[in-house]
């Protein structure tokens, strides 16, 4: 088995208010990131600094363990308390997740320590799969304070998924389109 998480605790600087919270499509962006891993991770965690926002959502609630470290900090804390060797890692501003996508992930762990999407030549750190196998590495980088994901990668064993690989089960690409602005939900 596999463990989710929603990682939910950015301080939503250009958006200007938690957009985790906000409704799309008849549901708030959390919740939506919650249900899309029920499916095939169990547990599903929400990692936050701040879990009184969370209280109602329907997943097991982690506070982060060094707050403001950013997304590499959101990623140390759910390998450091999930029962699971791998954790399926996704952002609270990915609305979508195409339902293939994750297949492709899980089915390229062996003999990794993270399979990581590329969009073009950039990574896609937030929509990834890390094995516990990844905490020293992070914890150290925090302590560096080096709060960037992709460095990381140059001390784990990295399988980095091309984009015209995952293209070929998310054809237009849904599952990496992120809400930054509110104008962001409208095209959606």
């Amino acid at each position: 088995m596999i463990t989710g998480a929603v990682l939910a605790g950015g301080e939503s600087r250009r958006y200007g208010r938690n957009k985790a919270l906000e409704p799309f499509r008849g549901e708030r962006l959390i919740d939506r990131g919650v249900k899309a891993l029920c499916g095939f991770c169990d547990p599903v965690l929400v990692v936050a600094n701040d879990l009184s926002l969370y209280l109602d959502v329907r997943a097991a609630l982690v506070r982060d363990v060094s707050i403001r470290q950013g997304p590499l900090g959101g990623i140390y804390t759910a390998l450091l308390f999930s029962p699971n060797e791998w954790v399926f890692v996704r952002a609270t501003d990915m609305p979508f997740l195409h339902p293939k996508l994750p297949d492709l992930l899980m089915e390229a762990m062996s003999g990794y320590d993270a399979v990581v999407p590329m969009c073009g030549d950039f990574y896609e750190p937030l929509l990834a799969v890390y094995n516990r196998r990844c905490l020293q590495h992070a914890a150290e980088l925090l302590e560096r304070s080096e709060r960037q994901i992709v460095k990381l990668y140059k001390y784990i064993r990295l399988r980095s998924v091309p984009e015209e690989e995952w293209r070929a089960v998310d054809p237009d690409g849904i599952s990496f389109r992120n809400v930054n602005y509110p104008s962001d939900l409208d095209e959606h």
